[in-house]
């Protein structure tokens, strides 16, 4: 019973300890809400935006310099076309060589590489026997002749997929290069097929770069635009806070 006793009177110190401090809480936050109420409402923070800077902002978006130039920073303006030309010249160039390459190995693959070689029978083996991970998908022309439908799976396959391998003109199941599913004819094609797919990926980088020297030279121009002559503007912006607000205690809004 002592103890239980202790053990009570304990536990009502601690109830007796958080009522004080929730007294003490509650009165504080009844004084500073007092004292916030009666400050002088104070006019919102204006924010107003110079049309200049959404002009020159397009501007460079579209010829990257020309919104610095408008700016009058002619220097910062050349800058950006010549990285724009540069860039278009590097994609076109890539591309071009790229297309060229394409070409090519698209040829050299259709000289050295061949169906009905590779497919010598019909009860669904190959020259390569039964391994099969890829298909090959084929039409049937006026002749009556099954040919293979030569998009880009066609030309990615008889370069991967070690199963095609039968069907390169100088493949040799004896040779040297036969444990790497490889042949010399093949393994010129893939060359020239890598090689195309570097020339495209290099185009693609440069038009990356192409599409970043748009937006940094919008964003550059706009910055540089000199507002100081607000009072010019018919944009206008306000921008509200209010700390008591919990959903909305950051407000913006923009006038045109």
């Amino acid at each position: 019973m002592a103890r239980n006793g202790a053990t009570i009177g304990r536990c009502c110190l601690v109830l007796i300890n958080i009522k004080k401090i929730l007294i003490t809480l509650i009165a504080g936050l009844l004084i500073l809400s007092t004292a916030y109420t009666q400050e002088p409402p104070q006019a919102p923070a204006k924010l107003k935006v110079d049309k200049r800077m959404l002009k020159n902002f397009v501007k460079s978006l579209i010829i990257p310099g020309w919104g610095q130039v408008e700016n009058g920073n002619k220097v910062r303006g050349i800058l950006y076309v010549t990285a724009e030309i540069a860039g278009i010249y590097g994609y076109k160039t890539n591309y071009d060589a790229g297309a060229e390459k394409e070409s090519e190995f698209k040829l050299f693959g259709d000289a050295h590489w061949d169906y009905t070689t590779w497919s010598f029978s019909d009860n669904g083996e190959t020259a390569c026997g039964n391994l099969r991970t890829h298909t090959m998908d084929v039409y049937t022309d006026s002749d009556g002749i099954v040919r293979p439908i030569k998009d880009h799976h066609f030309y990615e396959n008889i370069s991967k997929s070690p199963e095609f391998v039968c069907g390169w003109d100088d493949w040799d199941p004896n040779g040297e290069l036969a444990d790497e599913d490889l042949s010399p004819n093949k393994l010129n094609y893939v060359d020239m097929r890598t090689r195309s797919n570097e020339l495209y990926r290099n185009a693609q980088l440069a038009g990356t770069l192409i599409m970043v020297n748009h937006l940094i030279s919008a964003f550059d121009a706009a910055l540089g635009t000199d507002i100081t002559s607000f009072e010019s503007t018919s944009f206008a912006g306000k921008f509200y806070i209010n700390p008591l607000n919990v959903s909305r205690g950051i407000t913006m809004e923009v006038t045109f």
